[in-house]
């Protein structure tokens, strides 16, 4: 039973550490393969000063080389100008706590009533894609909380899974 509860509580821990939430909003009906050219707009990096742990240019560089690699993979060309899409992102992480309260019975039997207040870095990454009118055609909404290590390999995972659906073909629908 001891062992039970250890990991209950272990595992109540350790999941919000894990924590990733990526909402992907597109027209399903939209003809993505009208598309063949892509170029980079306006970034923003709002992380305030004080919490971070990465330079803007860095945190720019992974985002760039993720985005970049998965569009080229899905048929697309970077170009300078007059391209057929236009990215822009936002991206950032602020200091959360969050509270908590592991019951009457506490840790173990027998224990007393445990509050917890545990720190960590919410981080969020907006990705939009638009066309060469400035209509949205694609956006990726990220929210993840993270430590500081593997923010590059984060940011991967989020522009995979973001643009996992781009680029498949429309399904007809039947009469």
């Amino acid at each position: 039973m001891r062992y039970f509860l250890f990991l209950v509580a272990a595992t109540l821990c350790i999941t919000p550490a894990f924590a990733q939430e990526i909402k992907v909003e597109f027209d399903k009906n939209h003809d993505f393969s009208q598309y063949k050219t892509f170029r980079f707009g306006e970034a923003e990096v709002i992380t305030p000063k004080d919490q971070k742990q990465v330079s803007d240019e860095e945190i720019k560089r992974w985002i760039v080389k993720a985005i970049t690699t998965e569009l080229s993979l899905k048929g697309l060309k970077q170009v300078d100008s007059a391209s057929d899409l236009v990215v822009s992102y936002v991206v950032g992480t602020l200091s959360r706590s969050a509270m908590g309260n592991v019951g009457p019975m506490g840790m173990a039997p027998g224990s007393n009533e445990r509050t917890y207040i545990r720190d960590y870095q919410q981080g969020s990454l907006i990705i939009d894609l638009n066309d060469s009118k400035n209509f949205l055609l694609w956006r990726i909404n990220s929210t993840t909380n993270m430590s500081s290590a593997g923010g590059e390999r984060l940011i991967d995972q989020i522009v995979q899974r973001g643009f996992k659906q781009f680029g498949k073909p429309v399904k007809k629908k039947k009469k």
